[in-house]
């Protein structure tokens, strides 16, 4: 694996937003929106239509770890040792280590423009869990999608909905992608489905989810969970601070680690990546990891 993940992708966009965190503003990534006034949850059956298995351990191989590239908004790239990648909410191409193969995976938890790429969505040329609840089974991961939502009073569907959470089991860790998960709650039907997490890929300030720093969603949400690492996806200064009140904060100056089952900690963390991370751990006690 390269150790350059995407050199591309701080635009100076992406700088805009890091300049407004020092500010103290939100950064949304997916527009605004208002409160919904009605609350839905999936029913049990909604829930089994993503094909999720109890919480039992992966089924994929074991390994000595996962490479995780987080490359913007909520774009992450997967890799275990030796086997094909897992692209989660790829919206810039350009910061993937490589092109896409027929042996990698995609994985898109909803429509919005800040987390599909229409062309590569369309040209992939590997396998698609594609805005819907299902299963997918590689030589090196084992992969459920359940059906959420973006925004408290969504309606949860199996297919075409507003959010789908991805658990992923790969390299021996489990690995969940919450997308834009904007519920002021997990259902339990979510929770037994999503199992014992490894590592969380979690938003914190969303005005269109109805989330901030202020409110705490984001943090009620991942304290239901309990991960033992946090990756942050949308975020500010001040959700970091306020999560730096619940958590141990962790960074690294690079944008890619090698996260395995012995180095996770054994309390819930939140990990800080690449040039955001170093802004933010400039701004907020963190410790350096050499992952």
């Amino acid at each position: 694996m390269s150790e350059r993940w995407g050199e591309g992708m701080r635009t100076r966009t992406w700088r805009l937003l890091v300049t407004l965190c020092a500010l103290g503003l939100v950064l949304t990534g997916c527009g605004s929106g208002t409160r919904a006034e009605t609350s839905q949850s999936p029913s049990a059956a909604t829930v089994a239509s993503s094909a999720a298995s109890p919480t039992a351990g992966s089924t994929a191989p074991t390994g000595p770890g996962v490479t995780i590239a987080y490359e913007g908004n909520a774009q992450v790239e997967l890799r275990a040792s030796g086997g094909a990648r897992v692209l989660v909410d790829v919206w810039d191409p350009e910061a993937l280590s490589a092109p896409p193969t027929s042996e990698d995976v995609l994985l898109t938890t909803h429509t919005h423009d800040d987390h599909v790429s229409p062309d590569f969505q369309a040209d992939f040329p590997g396998e698609q869990l594609f805005v819907k609840a299902g299963k997918m089974d590689t030589s090196t991961a084992t992969i459920r999608s359940i059906p959420a939502a973006h925004s408290e009073g969504d309606p949860i569907v199996p297919e075409g909905g507003t959010d789908y959470i991805f658990v992923i089991d790969m390299g021996g860790l489990r690995i969940v992608h919450f997308g834009d998960l904007g519920q002021d709650s997990l259902t339990p039907e979510q929770l037994a489905a999503i199992g014992d997490v490894d590592v969380a890929v979690m938003q914190f300030e969303n005005s269109f989810s109805q989330m901030d720093a202020e409110n705490g969603k984001g943090f009620d949400l991942m304290q239901q969970v309990n991960p033992r690492l946090i990756i942050q996806t949308h975020t500010s200064l001040a959700a970091v601070q306020e999560a730096a009140k619940l958590w141990p904060l962790l960074y690294s100056p690079r944008s890619v680690v090698r996260v395995t089952a012995t180095e996770l900690p054994a309390e819930t963390s939140m990990l800080l990546l690449g040039e955001d991370g170093t802004f933010y751990a400039d701004n907020v006690p963190a410790t350096e990891v050499g992952w």
